[in-house]
């Protein structure tokens, strides 16, 4: 692998957050970009791999890692598991089941990290406790690297959307995107697509903003060669949040 890869990892603890619609659109947002984009599914339920498999060879290529499948007699997993050399990205669909050595794995071989949170009691609870585990994991305070909390299925303006909101506010992470509760991305999914694919769909192209301005954030984050625990004690910035006519634009 060349060393300008990043990886970029999309895991919670609790199942449902939508980990697959973002790793998914975030590797469709690099590759229109031109990069050479592998997606890992590390996720048992596979749904990255399903996604990839509808996915038209007329699109930007997004090379799939079917990493939750074991390895034949005749390979080693990491042979299994391999990426091409020309790869740039590497977007990792984590799985939330991930415990002790796996999850060790996974934070040590991210340079970047990305959380989505739904705005539901149940889940802003699970998700703090995630995030705290992960900040005091060993693995991550041996070499701590960029997080951002995303969060995902917003309604804008609702009770939930403000509780969520103000729960954000007090993490010692940023808020790097916030997307909106839209059928648009279930429609994606299903025919192997992500939001920046779909340029004639007008909904898409309003979320497209928002997926830009994901990827400029995790862009701005500094290699994880150069990451120090002393140059990652500080609060990184978060990503600029963009607004339509009424509501920001989420997804």
């Amino acid at each position: 692998m060349e060393p300008q890869a990043r990886r970029i990892l999309v895991i919670n603890g609790k199942g449902g957050c939508g980990k697959t619609t973002i790793a998914t659109n975030l590797a469709v947002a690099y590759a229109a970009k031109g990069m050479e984009v592998a997606l890992v599914d590390n996720d048992p339920q596979a749904s990255s791999t399903y996604w990839g498999e509808q996915r038209a060879s007329d699109l930007p290529p997004v090379h799939v890692v079917r990493a939750h499948e074991r390895s034949n007699m005749y390979q080693t997993q990491t042979y299994h598991n391999r990426v091409a050399p020309e790869t740039e990205r590497i977007i990792v669909d984590g799985h939330s089941s991930a415990r002790d050595r796996d999850l060790e794995d996974l934070l040590k071989q991210a340079d970047v990290i990305l959380v989505p949170l739904l705005p539901s009691s149940i889940d802003i609870r699970a998700g703090g406790l995630f995030i705290a585990n992960l900040l005091t994991h060993r693995a991550f305070r041996s070499a701590p690297r960029p997080v951002g909390v995303i969060a995902n299925r917003v309604q804008p303006n609702t009770d939930t959307h403000a509780k969520l909101m103000h729960f954000l506010g007090c993490l010692d992470v940023p808020a790097v995107a916030t997307f909106r509760d839209s059928p648009i991305y279930s429609d994606a999914i299903e025919v192997g697509q992500g939001i920046v694919d779909m340029r004639d769909c007008r909904a898409a192209r309003k979320e497209t903003v928002a997926w830009r301005a994901l990827v400029d954030w995790i862009e701005d984050q500094p290699p994880s060669i150069c990451n120090t625990s002393q140059s990652l004690r500080q609060r990184p910035k978060a990503a600029g949040r963009h607004r339509s006519n009424k509501n920001s634009a989420s997804a």
